[in-house]
């Protein structure tokens, strides 16, 4: 029942609206044939909206026969010139507008939509914190409905390097409290203010609240690496101190990684994960996307020699994107809880651009590093190739990204343009875990901040522990000699070839600085714009 997947799915991560009201609506439309009541065409919108974001999974899945899109698009046959005028259910409409548009396209851009939601929240006061007196559970709605504004344009405006609709200054509203919807019932007999309950939780116990609190926090942080490098850039821009530039930017970044870090130590161990976003792996995901984004703005602004970042930060950044394919490969195991998202297909393809960026651009990596660089992209391509298959629409930029990869891997490793495509994905092909992951000891808070390269070099040398590079290749050996197979052309390592330094070389000219990045910034485009219909929403006055 499509009802009850999205509440044991969607409504994990995004609890906007309330348990009861979906289950009031199945009740009139599903229950109540016999009453002369006619289903208003409201009821019908939110249905079917209901109905094509719980269908997802198990479409997907081949459990349900029916497309999600023709779910959206009867809500759509219901969506009346009334549609924002209607307070919070408006802006909850919207929002399942947006979540929709994770999955599929809904027609234009979820940007646009989202602000369009920010705004009415701003109407409504929800940014302000007023609490609806006597009504403890109204008050509660409330906030969970602007923070999940809150977080779909965090993440839609940081992806596409866009502003936020409001500053986390301008906000003045608390987070929900973590209890369920009926203990609020029980306890708005006596308790007057929301925040002046007090109720005591065991850990790792999880309530409606705990993921979305997860999600929630998360988004702040990410809303303070987008403020704090802006902030870094301007600074940067206006300062002739050139040579304390790398002091700033490894300030700032050890500031961020601090703040991820402790995120993800407070996060619970549910012990039976229901859905994805309960689970440890997906936390994992999680925070090295976030690491990979602090450092792919590091790198944007760190001081280079001759077009090259210090080793040290560009080999930090290399085995981040690596991390951050290794940890969605491991979340693609859950078949049954997992399914891929256009911004799952951005996180990839970033992530793959940033190893192809290192490798291109620096000629001291080791081998070991090389080495992981090829199996990691080898592993993104399948990846990005079982995306597209779900997401057809993602096809043609699989195909620019098997076009790099092609000209990489002839650059660097030509001796094994052979075997380089039809690997399969399977668990063996993963990185190790106790290498793959970047906590604990690593972007350690307690390293010194006097330079950018000697504090990195506390970090462990991971190119000495060799099961990290060995795991993927035990089922390979007959192949390849392990180590002559990955040197590197040019008495310098990771040197380009002379065929590729002449500039005759199309496919090497993409792989510049501003064009790698403008690629992402296009792919952005497509995760959260839309280029066929941006005018869709302008026919609504509010």
């Amino acid at each position: 029942m499509l009802f009850e997947k999205y509440l044991t799915w969607a409504h994990i991560q995004n609890p906007f609206l309330l348990r009861r009201s979906i289950w009031a609506l199945h009740q009139r439309l599903f229950n109540g044939q016999g009453t002369s009541t006619k289903a208003s065409g409201h009821d019908l919108f939110r249905a079917f909206m209901i109905c094509a974001i719980g269908a997802v999974l198990p479409y997907r899945n081949k459990l349900h026969h029916r497309h999600p899109e023709a779910y959206y698009n009867a809500a759509l046959q219901h969506l009346g010139s009334d549609f924002l005028t209607r307070g919070l259910d408006s802006v909850q409409d919207l929002l399942l507008i947006c979540r929709f548009g994770i999955y599929h396209p809904i027609g234009t851009s979820i940007w646009d939509v989202v602000r369009l939601c920010g705004r009415l929240c701003i109407e409504l006061g929800l940014h302000n914190g007023t609490d609806i007196r006597g009504d403890l559970l109204q008050t509660q709605l409330r906030r969970r409905i602007f923070w999940q504004f809150y977080l779909i344009d965090r993440y839609s405006s940081t992806t596409l390097d866009r502003p936020f609709l409001i500053d986390d200054a301008d906000i003045e509203t608390k987070f929900p409290v973590e209890v369920s919807d009926e203990e609020l019932e029980v306890a708005n007999r006596d308790v007057q203010s929301l925040d002046s309950l007090n109720f005591t939780r065991e850990p790792n116990v999880q309530n409606e609240m705990t993921v979305f609190f997860i999600s929630v926090r998360l988004r702040q942080i990410s809303s303070h690496i987008q403020t704090e490098f802006s902030k870094l850039r301007r600074k940067i821009s206006n300062t002739r101190s050139k040579h304390l530039l790398a002091g700033h930017i490894y300030v700032v970044m050890t500031k961020l990684l601090r703040e991820l870090k402790d995120w993800r130590n407070s996060n619970p161990i549910i012990q039976e994960p229901s859905c994805l976003y309960e689970t440890q792996e997906w936390y994992d995901l999680l925070i090295a996307r976030e690491r990979l984004s602090v450092l792919r703005r590091a790198i944007d602004l760190v001081p280079k020699v001759n077009g090259s970042p210090p080793k040290e930060t560009l080999t930090v950044f290399l085995r981040s994107a690596l991390e951050t394919i290794e940890r969605y490969h491991i979340i693609c195991q859950k078949r049954d809880m997992v399914t891929h998202t256009r911004s799952y297909f951005h996180m990839l393809f970033t992530a793959a651009l940033s190893v192809m960026y290192c490798i291109s651009v620096s000629k001291k990596l080791t081998q070991e590093d090389m080495r992981a660089s090829h199996q990691g992209l080898l592993l993104c391509q399948e990846l990005l190739n079982s995306v597209a298959r779900q997401l057809p629409d993602a096809k043609s930029y699989v195909s620019v990204f098997e076009a790099l990869h092609r000209d990489v891997s002839q650059r660097l490793w030509p001796n094994s343009r052979d075997m380089s495509v039809n690997l399969p994905v399977d668990p063996a092909m993963g990185f190790s875990n106790d290498i793959s992951t970047f906590n604990g000891r690593n972007f350690s808070p307690d390293m010194g901040t006097s330079t950018l390269p000697n504090p990195l070099g506390n970090m462990p040398d991971f190119s000495t522990n060799r099961q990290f590079f060995d795991q993927g290749l035990q089922s390979r050996t007959s192949l390849m000699d392990p180590v002559s197979q990955f040197a590197v052309t040019g008495q310098d390592g990771n040197d380009v070839s002379e065929e590729y330094q002449d500039g005759s070389s199309v496919n090497w000219a993409l792989l510049n600085y501003d064009s790698l990045w403008n690629m992402e910034s296009a792919l952005g485009q497509y995760v959260y714009g839309d280029p066929t219909n941006p005018s869709v929403w302008d026919g609504f006055e509010f």
